[in-house]
Order: C-alpha cells, then structure tokens, then sequence
C-alpha cells in the first residue's frame, strides 16, 4: 500500500514537473532567452498554474500567447521593417489546409506576402512557407482566435529565431467558416460578390444557378470533396442566363464565379441544390 502511494505520488509530481517544464520552455522560446530572464518573476506567477494552458500534455497555444501579449511580454513592433518568415506543416487535408491559411492571411490584412517554398512531401500533407515585408510580427492571438473559427487545431508554434516562425497545424477537423450551407431544394439569392461564392452541400445531386438580369455571367464553377479535393471544373466561354448541372459523387463545397471579372454578375446569382 505504501509502495502504491509512493508511486502515485511521484507521477503527480514528475506530471507538475512535466508540464510546467514544457511551459517554461516554450515562454523561453517564443519570447526569447534575455526576456525570459528578465521577467522570470513574472513569468513564474502567470503560468504557475500550467493546467491552464496544458491539456492533455498539449499547450493551449491561445490562451499561452493571449497571457503573454496581455502582460507586455510578447513584443510585435520591430525596430525598422523587415522580412518575416513563417512555416506553416500540416500532417493532413493539404488542398484545405492551403485554402483555410491563405484565406486566414487575407482576413487579417496580410495580403502582401509571397510564397518562399511549398512542398507537399506526402499525399496529405503540406509544408509552405511564406514571406512579407512589416513593421509588426504576426499577431498570433489575432491569427489563432481565426484558425479556431474554422476548427484548425494547434500542434506546437516555434520561434526559429531572425523573425522566422513554425507552425505545426492539424486542419483534419477543420472546415470553411466562409462557405455559405445550403439545404436540399432550398433556393439562396446572393447579392453582389466580393469573392467567390463557396457553398457547403451535403448529398447533393444536382446545382441550379440563376443569373440575374443585365449580369453578364461566364460560368465558372467548382466542385471539391471534404479535403478540397478538385473532382470537376466548369467553364463556360459565353453568357449564360442559368445553368443547371450535375454534381460529382462526394461533394462538399462548391466555388461558383465568373470567368473574367466579378463584375459580371454584380447583381448576384440565385442557387438551387437538390
């Protein structure tokens, strides 16, 4: 019995031991040796509780870096502009975890970046890393509060150093918050486009698109499985009024737009799915 307590005992403690190790480290990485020694007293009171930020032997990377940008302790601004340099690996769904990253980018304002190197090292996964010029360091609570919108999950965020940064992202949950559900024989009217429509379907085996008067609309169509797979493409090369098309077997999403130019259907577009 005694034996038993001394056990348990000791995995409690190499646990706390554990999990405030990772913490510490992981403060020490992100923000740096030299301020991490400088705010040691600081840094030991906000994360003496590591069950808040650990789950599961994971960092609750919101939270973690919500605590420090609110304690003054992850610096954004830099001393001139520069070049940063961030790495973005997914083990799983690489068409989705693309699409789901560069619309996150897109949103927060980030549109003057370019792509440094993909690589697609397996079918599923994806490993692109990317480079803008900025005064700022992204905002990681700003770029983590939008991935968690689309149930993206974070694996681990490392500081590489000279403004270079990894992020480990599990996209196999993950879905398209900016895609518009529509029901089975339900009828949408979209109104003047300031992107691509992207619906989310469910069994559907048919797509009705309605163009409305005095547009001038060259179909432009897509149809991706759950992944974001590409399983069909529909472009026509003239004005149409309405279309009505067959969809691919397993259809999740479908991109409908114009050829050319938005434009071209600035009244907007009315949709049936059956």
């Amino acid at each position: 019995m005694f034996k038993f307590f001394v056990v348990f005992l000791l995995s409690i403690v190499f646990t706390s031991f554990s999990g405030a190790s990772i913490l510490k480290e992981k403060v020490k990485n992100i923000i740096g040796t030299n301020d991490y020694r400088i705010h040691n007293s600081l840094i030991n009171l906000l994360f003496q509780d590591e069950n808040k930020y650990i789950v599961n032997g994971n960092i609750r990377y919101y939270k973690f870096f919500k605590t420090l940008q609110e304690n003054g302790l992850l610096k954004l601004r830099l001393d001139k502009p520069s070049d940063i340099e961030i790495e973005f690996k997914s083990k799983n769904n690489n068409f989705k975890a693309y699409k789901i990253l560069n619309d996150t980018m897109q949103v927060l304002g980030y549109r003057y970046f370019f792509t440094k190197s993909m690589k697609v090292p397996q079918q599923e996964n994806l490993d692109w890393t990317i480079i803008y010029k900025a005064e700022y360091m992204l905002n990681h609570v700003m770029f983590l509060k939008e991935l968690a919108k689309n149930r993206s999950k974070i694996l681990n965020v490392t500081n590489n150093g000279s403004n270079k940064w990894t992020y480990e992202i599990d996209f196999k949950n993950a879905e398209l918050t900016n895609a518009v559900k529509i029901d089975k024989n339900e009828k949408v009217k979209f109104q003047k486009p300031l992107r691509a429509y992207m619906l989310k379907v469910t069994e559907t085996k048919s797509l009705q698109v309605i163009s409305r008067k005095l547009n001038h609309w060259f179909p432009h169509i897509v149809f991706f499985d759950k992944n974001l797979k590409v399983l069909k493409v529909i472009k026509k090369n003239r004005i149409y009024k309405g279309l009505k098309v067959k969809t691919p077997n397993d259809t999740r999403y479908i991109k409908i737009t114009d050829m050319y130019n938005l434009i071209n259907i600035k009244r907007g577009l009315s949709i049936i799915v059956r």
